[in-house]
Parts: C-alpha cells; sequence; structure tokens
C-alpha cells in the first residue's frame, strides 16, 4: 500500500484521455478525492495490485481545509464508488465502468481509507504512452465546483498539441458543445437557457480557473443558425518559461474599501460606493491591458451593479462582459 507524502512540488494526475473525456457525476469532495487519490500512482508503471491509502489531515492539507474528518471523507469515497464514469470508444460504444474494486475503512488513529482502482479503469491509468493527459494538482485546489474541475481538465488535454498552439502561444480548443459539457459532468435537461448556463456554471469555472491556477482562458460562442450550440476557448498557460517572456504578470484582486455604518441612501453610502468602483474600474483596465479577453468575476460584476444602483448611474461600458 502506497501512503500519506505530501510534496506540494509535483503532485501529479495522470489519466488516458478516455476518462478525461468520460461522463460522470460527482459532487466537489468527490472529485477533489478521486483528484488526490490519482495523484498516487505512477502512471509509467504496471500497478493493478497497489492500494493506495487516503487520510483525512492529507485530504485537508491538499485542499487547505480544516473541516473534513474521517466520517465525511468515507461518505464521499462510499459516494464515489457507486457512481459510474461513461466512456465512449472509438468503434461507437460506451462502456461503464466504476472507480474502485475495493475500498477499505480503517478507524485507527484519525481513520484512514485505502483505495484499489478497478480492472476496468486501470488501463486509462497505469503504463501510459499516449493519449494521456497530465496535470498538477497544486493547479486545482482552489476551484470551487466539481465542472472548474472538469472544465480546466479538457482545456489542459490540448496542452501538448501543436497544431492548436499558436506563434505567440496561445492554445484554442476544439468546439465543446454545450450538451456534451452537460452530459459528461451530470447536467443534461438542466439550465435549458443559454444566460442561466453561462451565468450559474461556465462563468464562475472561468472567473475561478482564471484566478487561481496556471490558466488564463476567454472563451468565443459559436453558433449553428441562430442558437449558440458551442464553445471556443483560448488560454495561454503562464508558468510556460515563453509565455512569462510574452506577458506581465497577471493583476491580483485589489482589497475593496470596507462598508461604512452608514444609512441607506446616504451621502456616506454613495461616496463608499464610488470608492468601490473606481476600485473595479482601475482593476478591470489592468486585467484588459493584460490580455483584452479577461474580465472581472461574475460576482464582483455582480457587486459593482448594486454600487452603481446606490449612486443611480448606469454601469460604465468597461465592466461589458462581451
Amino acid at each position: 500500500m502506497q501512503g500519506f507524502f505530501m510534496d506540494k512540488r509535483e503532485r501529479l494526475v495522470t489519466q488516458a484521455n478516455q476518462l478525461i473525456e468520460g461522463a460522470y457525476e460527482v459532487n466537489l469532495t468527490e472529485i477533489r478525492l478521486l483528484y488526490l487519490a490519482l495523484t498516487k500512482i505512477d502512471p509509467r508503471r504496471e500497478q493493478p495490485e497497489s492500494e493506495y491509502i487516503i487520510y483525512p489531515s492529507e485530504f485537508n492539507e491538499m485542499y487547505s481545509l480544516g473541516r473534513i474528518g474521517y466520517t465525511q471523507l468515507k461518505q464521499a469515497v462510499s459516494g464515489l464508488a457507486r457512481k459510474p464514469i461513461i466512456t465512449y470508444e472509438s468503434d461507437n460504444t460506451t462502456v461503464e465502468r466504476f472507480w474502485f474494486s475495493s475500498i477499505k475503512y480503517t478507524t485507527t488513529g484519525e481513520g484512514f481509507i485505502v483505495v484499489k482502482f478497478s480492472d476496468s479503469v486501470r488501463e486509462a491509468l497505469y503504463e501510459l504512452r499516449q493519449e494521456f493527459t497530465q496535470m498538477n494538482l497544486n493547479e486545482l485546489v482552489k476551484l470551487d465546483t466539481q465542472f472548474a474541475f472538469r472544465l480546466y481538465s479538457w482545456l489542459y488535454r490540448y496542452r501538448r498539441l501543436d497544431k492548436y498552439t499558436n506563434s505567440q502561444r496561445v492554445i484554442t480548443t476544439e468546439p465543446f458543445g454545450i450538451e456534451w459539457m452537460k452530459e459528461r459532468v451530470g447536467l443534461t435537461g438542466k439550465y435549458p437557457k443559454l444566460t442561466d448556463f453561462r451565468n450559474r456554471v461556465l462563468d464562475p469555472a472561468i472567473d475561478m480557473i482564471n484566478a487561481h491556477t496556471n490558466l488564463s482562458v476567454s472563451y468565443e460562442m459559436e453558433k449553428k443558425g441562430k442558437q449558440v450550440r458551442s464553445f471556443v476557448f483560448s488560454y495561454i498557460d503562464e508558468k510556460e518559461h515563453n509565455v512569462k517572456a510574452l506577458a506581465p504578470v497577471k493583476p491580483l484582486r485589489p482589497r475593496l474599501p470596507n462598508r461604512p455604518r452608514v444609512t441607506s441612501g446616504s451621502a456616506a453610502e454613495g461616496e463608499w460606493a464610488r470608492q468601490c468602483i473606481t476600485v473595479m474600474k482601475n482593476f478591470q483596465t489592468a486585467l484588459k491591458a493584460y490580455d483584452p479577453k479577461l474580465r472581472i468575476s461574475t460576482a464582483d460584476r455582480k457587486k459593482v451593479e448594486a454600487w452603481y444602483s446606490i449612486i443611480g448611474l448606469q454601469m460604465d461600458g468597461i465592466f461589458n462582459r462581451e
């Protein structure tokens, strides 16, 4: 069994692309647990009989949490084990797989869990030579939705494919169909309105990836007839040496002025709102100088709208998302 180690310099998650593009519905804790377990595999070697230990303290340290205990970790791995992953083969065949062939629960000390990947999954994890994607889990630890984890993985699959990379090291993906994405994360039939899917699923994930990972991402919508059917994503990997030479450091979100304890509608409240608008306007300007396609997050944009409402003015065009 392979157990607890926390070398945060390199925690690699490696999967065959058929798993990267597989369909499975999990919650945030379950995908965090899965990716942590995957870091324990050496994909270059044959390890079909290997078991891997996961401790609550290891999970909490990896994701900078302090609240996950043995019982919650047990619930997460049990839930993950019951949920199939559907993979799509080249001959139009779909295959239903399950992540683990066995799970052991041990209450010694803080408690820990021992997992063994199933035979049907291991062929996409061990002895990989081609058609696989390898990511550093350290880049994903602050993502806060399972969709953000999956989107990052889909994007990263293109990172070493030369035909998708231009001379400025900008990587552009093939179109990702809206229904294709929904199917793979268990959202089929949900968010039928494009605005809802963008505002509640896609844009928050993009905002989180841009704020907390090595990727700076933007997208364009593609229409079939009058309806948007897919998205094409473009990104740069900021940790690439040649990209660092091409671009300045991405601006960090500034601290906003504290809201004063004043009466709603007062002049003091209006002055505070103007200060907040100025801070965010400067931040948006800096983002656009860094990358013309970057925008403030959806959550911050809603705050800006509220501040403009306080002072009774229309929102400045610099905050438009299109």
